[in-house]
């Protein structure tokens, strides 16, 4: 007779699906622009606060919560330097933050 090799007290856990938006939302990278590398990462606001939103640096365009858009950063200047951008703007943008 075949014991059940199951452990007792352990909990099955449910399998949610992969959700590739998320996952590739949450995957910071780096690009260089004119020698200034920027940490750059997807994002949708979707956890900003109500009433929340950014002011792009290159068109100067209100970016609503929701809208996917591109935060990026100056690494060696650090997170206070970051900024949102629309994609296409980010696209263009050639690494002068101020």
């Amino acid at each position: 007779m075949q014991k059940d090799r199951r452990r007792r007290g352990r909990q099955h856990r449910q399998q949610r699906d992969l959700d590739i938006t998320r996952l590739r939302m949450s995957l910071p990278s780096v690009v260089q622009k004119r020698g200034v590398e920027f940490q750059v990462q997807q994002s949708t606001g979707a956890n900003a606060e109500e009433g929340k939103s950014w002011i792009c640096p290159v068109c100067s365009i209100d970016i609503e919560p929701g809208v996917v858009h591109t935060v990026a950063w100056d690494l060696h200047r650090g997170v206070n330097t970051r900024r949102h951008f629309h994609n296409h703007c980010f696209k263009i943008f050639d690494g002068e933050l101020f």
